[in-house]
């Protein structure tokens, strides 16, 4: 956008605030005083005495309406007998917490919104609820009913309390590039092809249908960004994504497969507690799913996911590597249980090109036999890469320091290891760790140790 077109529409913005202004504030002006309202209201005026908003081309007027809030957008009707219906050709329409705090103030949303659909007219493109007490309930149905099918591209549903059964005329949306849901359930019905222009799906604590999902998402073949947070339970998850290019997953799944997926660079997995990590060869077989991914770069992995990976005697690495692999992330790794921390470094070691390495440690007690275990591991030749780490919440306990020893012994380039300090356990702000970790040798001359608040 140029810089000249986005000081237009500044321009008209504050036009139209002075015009709001001037019509709740007219009342109130003494007789005696000048308005400077009208004043400005008079400068924007043309020669001619037609209002200079009224002859805004469409395009300026449905992108300045865009930035407006939704009541704010209603209230335009005041402002000239020209605008009193332009608000209902904006193409974007969002009812949000803001909305539901300053505008709402007792009435019923759902007969509201129907009425705003009902008297809409031209294209709408955008549809967004996400007010905080919108519950399941008829009116939802009335809405999806209500929108166009040939024109809306980005739709967001957000339902709290029981979850909402959206009806099949959700699907008919086939210009779909931006779905999101939460708190619903979807289920499309059989024989249903997909959204083939969907690019980004979020669906967020969604009732699905496991079995059937694989084959949905296969058939939207454009999408570029999947969020699966906190849904359905699969006992396989399949992904098919010739485009998809990110993946977030927040929930429970026994084993995943990636089909297709050449373009996916960016996995992001986080697991509930799980009993079944530690047997059937689910570290593995997830690894394993992992290093299939041709283009995979940057991975942000729950640490216990890999505890399962002694099962396989974990020597120096995996008989698998994620070669392509260049940033990770392992969370909530616990540096009081060997399971976990043999693990991840056997993973890390799998990882021949890693560039980038954050952790971020939960630790509750010391447990020598993790120091010990530690201290007892010769030095990695599989580190060769990496540049930075980030250790976040880090307590200075024993095992953790003994992971920095193991890092800076192995680590041949690396040039900085950044320390966030724990406030909890920590009371200098970390000084006395870092005086205590530049002591350490270390397999790079250039490496320097510092503390980090990020």
């Amino acid at each position: 956008m140029s810089l000249c077109f986005f000081m237009l529409n500044a321009f008209v913005f504050l036009i139209i605030f002075f015009k709001m202004f001037k019509f709740f504030t007219t009342s109130r002006v003494s007789q005696e005083g000048a308005d400077p309202c009208c004043m400005i209201h008079q400068q924007i005026e043309s020669r001619d005495g037609i209002d200079f908003i009224c002859n805004l081309p469409c395009g300026i007027i449905d992108n300045i309406f865009k930035r407006l809030p939704m009541g704010d957008l209603v209230r335009t009707s005041i402002l000239s007998k020209e605008w009193r219906y332009q608000w209902m050709k904006c193409s974007e329409m969002e009812f949000d917490y803001w909305f539901n705090g300053m505008y709402l103030k007792g009435l019923k949303l759902e007969p509201l919104v129907v009425s705003i659909l009902r008297q809409h007219q031209g294209p709408l493109v955008k549809f967004a609820v996400q007010v905080s007490d919108l519950k399941s309930c008829p009116g939802i149905d009335e809405w999806v009913r209500l929108l166009p099918n040939n024109t809306l591209q980005d739709l967001t549903l957000n339902v709290i309390g029981a979850k909402h059964e959206l009806t099949s005329c959700v699907c008919s949306f086939q210009q779909l590039r931006n779905l999101r849901l939460d708190n619903c359930v979807f289920d499309p019905p059989h024989g249903f092809k997909g959204f083939h222009k969907l690019v980004n799906l979020k669906l967020q604590s969604v009732g699905l249908v496991p079995e059937r999902f694989g084959e949905f998402f296969a058939s939207c073949s454009a999408v570029e960004q999947l969020r699966l947070i906190h849904c359905t339970a699969f006992d396989c998850l399949e992904i098919t994504g010739p485009k998809l290019k990110f993946f977030e997953f927040h929930g429970l799944f026994r084993s995943v497969s990636f089909k297709n997926c050449p373009v996916l660079t960016d996995v992001r997995l986080a697991f509930p507690p799980q009993d079944f990590i530690e047997a059937n060869g689910y570290s593995f077989n997830l690894v394993n799913s992992l290093s299939c991914l041709p283009a995979l770069e940057d991975l942000k992995l729950q640490a216990s996911a890999l505890e399962g990976l002694v099962e396989y005697g974990v020597l120096e690495k995996l008989e698998v590597s994620l070669k392509t692999l260049k940033n990770l992330h392992l969370t909530d790794m616990y540096f009081d249980k060997i399971a976990e921390i043999s693990s991840a470094i056997c993973f890390i070691g799998s990882c021949s090109n890693l560039q980038r390495l954050r952790i971020t440690a939960y630790t509750f007690e010391m447990v020598e036999a993790v120091a010990r275990f530690l201290r007892s591991q010769k030095t990695s030749k599989c580190m060769n890469k990496l540049k930075v780490v980030k250790m976040q919440r880090f307590c200075g306990m024993e095992s953790e320091m003994e992971f920095i020893k193991f890092l800076l012994a192995s680590a041949t380039t690396l040039e900085q290891i950044a320390i966030t300090p724990y406030e909890v356990s920590i009371s200098d702000g970390g000084e006395s760790i870092l005086n205590e970790l530049n002591k350490y040798p270390r397999a790079s001359p250039s490496v320097e140790i510092i503390s980090s608040d990020k």
